[in-house]
């Protein structure tokens, strides 16, 4: 006979955790309201850095007249920028510089319009010539923001420093950052006109980047000081770049006996 297995000791009562509280509502961002039908510039501006997604619905309509308050938001952030440039030599490049810069990016657009138009295409995008130019005039807009805010830090330099190389690059590495959001807002604007390949836009954006740079060396001297408004020597912007990374700007004190000889740059 098995024996009688002891009955089991009196187990302590059960510790019953409280109730846990109940979460709380997160606090949840109220959805953005629409943009007007007739956005006014300060709304345009807020979209343009803000909202890309909602701006280009209102670019595409094409009836809002964006492209001409955005084109005037380029022209007068290119001629600050320019402006600071400038403040580098002083004297004659305190207006040359933001006439040429201006004149120079804007000019650049214009040439490489058609091919953008060409590529849109290519890529599936379904957007007519005046609808394009609206986003065109976007890009370029949201750039000249982005160069109007390295404007200050870049102004620093202008002031402190002699150095082409530095300047140079200075001014080209902003610019760089310009036209990778303003690609990217294209980008934007593609998609939502049906574009179904990025490949076109990438080929476009680097031809517009390399014509931008060709510019700064076709309307030199934009950072130094020179008898001439233009200079009418050809050059390559890589050469020209080799061929004054290691220069300095003159002293605006020497003697005109002895000044070095004034190069564009």
């Amino acid at each position: 006979m098995n024996p009688q297995t002891p009955p089991p000791a009196d187990l302590p009562p059960s510790h019953t955790p409280p109730p846990l509280a109940p979460p709380e509502p997160s606090a949840q961002v109220p959805p953005e309201e629409p943009l007007p039908d007739n956005p006014d510039t300060k709304c345009l501006l807020e979209a343009l850095l803000r909202r890309p997604q909602a701006l280009v619905p209102r670019l595409v309509d094409g009836a809002n007249g964006a492209s001409g308050r955005f084109l005037l938001v380029a022209v007068v952030s290119f001629m600050l920028f320019g402006l600071v440039l400038g403040c580098f030599a002083k004297q004659e490049q305190l207006w040359a510089a933001p006439l040429k810069i201006t004149a120079g990016l804007l000019f650049a657009g214009v040439i490489c319009f058609p091919s953008l138009y060409i590529f849109a295409t290519l890529a599936g995008a379904r957007v007519t010539i005046t609808q394009l130019a609206a986003c065109l005039s976007g890009a370029l807009a949201l750039a000249g923001l982005l160069l109007l805010g390295f404007a200050p830090a870049v102004w620093i330099f202008a002031e402190s420093t002699d150095s082409f190389g530095f300047m140079g690059a200075l001014a080209v590495v902003s610019w760089l950052i310009a036209v990778v959001f303003a690609t990217r807002f294209l980008k934007t604007a593609m998609s939502a006109t049906g574009s179904t390949e990025e490949g076109p836009l990438v080929i476009w954006s680097l031809i517009f980047l390399l014509v931008t740079l060709q510019m700064t060396t076709s309307l030199r001297p934009i950072l130094g000081r020179s008898d001439e408004f233009l200079t009418s020597e050809k050059k390559f912007f890589l050469q020209h770049w080799g061929d004054t990374m290691g220069d300095n700007l003159p002293p605006r004190t020497a003697p005109p006996e002895t000044s070095p000889v004034k190069k564009p740059r």
